[in-house]
């Protein structure tokens, strides 16, 4: 009986220790691609097992590849990446289809099994780019546009400039409309701006725009900053900081003018793709009272504290003057940014914008379409301003450039609008 019930025993703690170390888990095979995706590399496959992996077999077919199965055995690890290169399977320059299949075996008493396959396209050809039309001549700080024509449907496209990337607008089959700047902190020879376009695998072609730049002298200004002054601008923009007066400066002149400018910029991603204004641009009356990149020193006791530069047109006419509309366009933002004060953003189309800065009040709101001459707000000294006065602005995808363009008739003409489709002009 005592046999009986020792077995009975044994027969039970066998079974509870297959049940507890059998694994009954198959293994994991992770593609880190989707079905029918393109690659342009060798493909990395993770696969995974909790208790360890014995064989991992695989096999390609398409193009030259014959199908042959090859494996990788006696692993003894609970993870594996296999490299699979389809470049060997390729017989020339053309995307090339392919099919992977994957076959893993653990080392479990009663092995799990694990298959999967894929289909991929492998292509390391980039996108053809060619260039229709565009600009000639730009200026530092100047605007331009180019027309261009992609081989195959990209993924992104546009104009590259260092950390900047100007947006694309499709015009039709497989053409594409850019605008882009030469930013006023960017000195001639250094402006170098590509054509770019990356297709569905990652491969990336880029192309000289045509056009040609020239260096452009823009005004300098020193300031003389004063206690009363600064005194003035603490109580007008942080009343209740403890900090000194000439430090609030600073940081507002600083920190706060930084973060209010990527506010802007964030703001101007908002676009339709069309060309929404017509002809040259309004500019509202005015004496102008500071110039578009005009580089400030700011001084205190004859030493230097801060270095500016103006982004846009300020103009000073009479006190709560109208304030018009450039051009055609749909209201983006209304509201309070920091130095700038009271604020309405226009979207032009096409990435092209207005700002109209230290406004006392706003007459439109956001989602209004405007008319080119239509009353806007009304002008006033809100935010970093003393005086009343308009802060104007012309922005390319964010880029702050020279107004003074916009206002001329023969320059729209000649390095804008004769490059349009005329469909936009």
């Amino acid at each position: 009986m005592k046999k009986v019930t020792l077995l009975f025993v044994l027969i039970i703690c066998i079974f509870v220790a297959s049940y507890l170390y059998i694994d009954t888990k198959d293994p994991v095979i992770s593609w880190g691609v989707e079905q029918n995706a393109y690659i342009n590399d060798t493909l990395t496959i993770s696969i995974t097992d909790d208790i360890g992996l014995k064989d991992v077999c695989y096999s390609l077919s398409g193009g030259s590849c014959s199908g042959e199965e090859r494996c990788s055995r006696d692993l003894g690890s609970q993870s594996f990446d296999l490299l699979i290169d389809p470049e060997k399977c390729a017989v020339n320059s053309e995307p090339l289809k392919i099919k992977a299949t994957v076959n893993v075996v653990d080392t479990s008493i009663i092995a799990n099994k694990a298959s999967s396959s894929i289909e991929l396209t492998y292509d390391r050809q980039p996108p053809t780019l060619t260039t229709l039309s565009g600009t000639l001549y730009m200026k530092r700080g100047g605007t331009g546009v180019i027309l261009y024509e992609v081989g195959e449907v990209p993924v992104d496209t546009g104009v590259l400039l260092v950390d900047l990337k100007f947006k694309a607008f499709e015009l039709g089959e497989n053409k594409y409309l850019s605008f882009y700047a030469h930013p006023y902190y960017v000195e001639a020879d250094d402006f170098k701006p590509r054509v770019f376009a990356v297709d569905e695998a990652g491969n990336l072609r880029k192309i000289r725009p045509g056009s040609r730049t020239a260096s452009w002298a823009y005004p300098k200004e020193e300031l003389e900053l004063t206690d009363d002054f600064l005194e003035i601008v603490k109580d007008k923009m942080m009343a209740t900081s403890t900090g000194k007066p000439l430090d609030v400066f600073v940081e507002i002149n600083n920190k706060i003018r930084q973060e209010n400018y990527q506010k802007i910029v964030q703001l101007c991603q908002t676009t339709v793709p069309e060309k929404l204004w017509q002809g040259v641009f309004l500019r509202n009356q005015g004496a102008t009272r500071a110039n578009f990149a005009e580089d400030r020193t700011y001084k205190y006791h004859s030493e230097v504290v801060s270095k500016q530069v103006h982004t846009g047109l300020d103009i000073a006419g009479l006190n709560n003057m109208e304030i018009q509309s450039a051009n055609h366009g749909k209201v983006i933002f209304v509201g309070e940014i920091g130095i700038y004060g009271n604020v309405v953003i226009i979207d032009h189309g096409y990435g092209l914008h207005t700002l109209y800065g230290h406004l006392s009040k706003a007459e439109v709101r956001e989602g209004d379409y405007v008319k080119k001459g239509d009353v806007i707000a009304v002008s006033g000294e809100t935010g970093l301003a003393f005086g009343d006065h308009l802060h104007f602005e012309v922005r390319v995808n964010g880029v702050p450039v020279n107004p003074i363009e916009w206002f001329d008739p023969v320059w729209v003409v000649n390095n804008i609008e004769a490059f349009l489709p005329k469909a936009d002009m």
